[in-house]
């Protein structure tokens, strides 16, 4: 009688362990499917990016805070944490028009687009990785560019043509 206890037992706490990492696996795999966007989205979203830094580019806030909105929208509402801090940042940008504020922001967003850009390979165009050794009182920042050529979006006109390209993505 106790071993056949102890038997069933056993089984019970197996099926039950059994179920809660099937459960488990299930909850890992709608997670996976929440942190991806459609391909239309991810080209929307580098699309608006590059429309931030131009108007950047030409001091052009107005733009600027258009283009941000524009990529806010494209993110929907994805709870991945990276997907979160570019929201976080776009959003700023498109909440002002004033472009040294969103200088400031473009800094943290250009950051977090290019981790993404890396992490999924998600450009299907070619893309330069730029640096200004000068922006933000000499401690620099990197953009993203679809040109090769320099086009400065922290100093815009006053100096256009500061930085390098750093990586080819």
């Amino acid at each position: 009688m106790k071993s056949t206890l102890i038997i069933a037992s056993a089984i019970v706490l197996s099926i039950s362990l059994t179920s809660c990492g099937n459960s488990q696996d299930s909850s890992k795999l709608e997670t996976t499917e929440q942190n991806t966007i459609d391909k239309k989205s991810q080209n929307v979203l580098l699309e608006n990016y590059l429309k931030i830094k131009n108007a950047l580019v030409q001091t052009d806030g107005a733009t600027a805070s258009k283009a941000a909105s524009e990529l806010v929208a494209s993110i929907g509402a994805n709870p991945d944490e990276l997907f979160q801090k570019i929201r976080f940042d776009a959003q700023h940008i498109a909440d002002t028009e004033n472009p040294d504020h969103q200088r400031d922001h473009f800094n943290t967003l250009s950051d977090n687009i290019y981790q993404w850009v890396k992490d999924t390979e998600t450009n299907e165009q070619k893309l330069y990785r730029q640096y200004c050794p000068m922006a933000f009182d000499n401690r620099g920042a990197y953009w993203l560019s679809a040109e090769k050529e320099i086009n400065n979006p922290y100093f815009g006109n006053k100096m256009l043509r500061c930085g390098s390209v750093k990586e080819e993505l």
